[in-house]
């Protein structure tokens, strides 16, 4: 719990608990009202996993109903301004409409759907998981493409869905719609302030036959399914890829760390999978690494691409930056490369692998000189980094056990889907396992035919 401890008592003191290579200040320390647990469950005397499936709790958990005595159901109805990059639920409306609408930020610590319009669940039928972007954008906007996955819930013409016919294909496209790869050729057909279809049709997407697609499954429901609200595609998950998860954080990405960390890694493998080499990569995140004071100065912004990604994280010490932290991975994924005798799914495997099974972990120092970057004095110095990103974890997401987590997370699924549903998924999970069938939900997005080099289309 020690934020104040330094990168070298950090590397000194770190040590494995439940499965995670933890160090002084990794792990935030909560104010529980009745026990250690996730909000609002800390609330309860007992752990959300042990109350009766079809027993559903208030948002607060301040009350409850058994599943018969629902009458009718609403779904939120999902509009542009609610979704952010791997987040269904950015902001909660608070008032207003339009542009004059008042929203709430909500926390991945307790994330919640609070949106400006309900619709009847009966006009709604059929709706699942399903990747929605945000249409309203420029491409000088800090990120032009938003899109994140969402479980059913309608949605409006500002947060049109797209989907390749496969729930573990629309996770993976939703990480990478995400990509900056992905972003800078949308922004370089983007010429309005709405995201259109022609522009969409057009763009590139990895080989569906990389096995690289699939080992990026765990990163991203971590980051955008990190919620009750997507207990089955975590279920879904651990059946495609034959694995089992010793703890729910794993799957979970909640705190501001290791949500960087996830997306500085998915960001990392799609750059491959895109097949840009260190000098496209370079010219891509160009000008990121230039210094916060740099960044304040009108003349000198002038004289950027307008189009850059210069603009992410602008406000932060460039070695903290998602953009910076993209081009320091990208030296160590093309070292696990080279390891494996050029072989990229293999490099990309041990990328995701190392340290345990945690993958790549953020740097406890850092100087940008060795990696040919940074424009001031600070660069030829050793910079703290994750000690100053705050802590990965939350205390309750590790004092629960891996049996209680998971139970739990099937208790919502069951919740959610209903009994007949939830027995439909059960069925599913056990046929991945088995090797019976192929799962419904778990075909790769299917692009037309050619070799492995050949890039899919997003509509194919």
């Amino acid at each position: 719990f020690d934020t104040s401890a330094s990168p070298d008592r950090r590397a000194a003191e770190a040590r494995f608990v439940h499965g995670h290579l933890l160090k002084p200040g990794d792990v935030a320390r909560t104010s529980p009202r009745l026990r250690c647990a996730q909000p609002p469950y800390d609330t309860l005397p007992i752990p959300r996993a042990d109350l009766p499936a079809g027993v559903i709790l208030a948002r607060e958990a301040d009350a409850w109903i058994c599943e018969e005595q629902v009458e009718d159901v609403a779904l939120p109805f999902m509009q542009g301004a609610m979704l952010h990059q791997f987040d269904f639920s950015q902001k909660g409306w608070i008032s207003g409409t339009g542009l004059q609408a008042k929203w709430n930020p909500i926390d991945w610590s307790n994330k919640y759907v609070d949106p400006q319009f309900l619709m009847a669940a009966v006009h709604a039928t059929g709706i699942g998981l399903r990747t929605l972007h945000r249409r309203v954008a420029r491409n000088t906007d800090a990120r032009t493409m938003i899109a994140s996955l969402s479980w059913s819930s309608p949605a409006g013409d500002k947060a049109p869905v797209l989907s390749t016919r496969s729930s573990m294909g629309d996770i993976v496209l939703v990480g990478i719609l995400n990509s900056f790869v992905f972003d800078r050729l949308l922004r370089d057909r983007c010429g309005s302030t709405n995201i259109d279809l022609t522009s969409l049709e057009a763009m590139p997407l990895p080989s569906r036959q990389s096995q690289a697609l699939e080992q990026l499954l765990p990163p991203i429901i971590a980051l955008n399914g990190a919620s009750p609200i997507a207990a089955s595609s975590r279920l879904f998950v651990i059946a495609k890829l034959h694995a089992v998860f010793q703890d729910a954080p794993r799957l979970q990405a909640i705190g501001v760390a290791d949500r960087l960390r996830a997306r500085v890694v998915i960001d990392t493998a799609i750059v491959h999978l895109f097949n840009l080499n260190h000098k496209a990569v370079a010219h891509l995140l160009n000008n990121c690494d230039l210094a916060t004071d740099d960044l304040t100065q009108r003349n000198m912004r002038a004289t950027l691409d307008p189009k850059g990604f210069w603009r992410v994280d602008k406000d932060k010490d460039p070695e903290l930056r998602h953009t910076v932290l993209t081009l320091i991975a990208f030296h160590d994924l093309e070292a696990k490369i080279r390891e494996h005798g050029g072989d990229r799914d293999a490099g990309i495997a041990a990328f995701l692998a190392q340290n345990h099974g945690e993958g790549w972990l953020l740097p406890e120092t850092l100087r940008l000189a060795d990696y040919g970057l940074g424009h001031d004095e600070r660069a030829q110095h050793h910079q703290p980094v994750a000690s100053r990103l705050g802590p990965r974890f939350y205390d309750w997401q590790l004092t629960q056990s891996a049996e209680e987590s998971w139970r739990e997370c099937h208790l919502h699924a069951r919740n959610l889907l209903g009994e007949t549903g939830y027995r439909n998924l059960l069925a599913d999970i056990e046929a991945e396992r088995s090797g019976t069938r192929p799962i419904s939900a778990a075909p790769p997005p299917v692009a037309g035919k050619g070799d492995d080099t050949q890039q899919m289309n997003l509509f194919n």
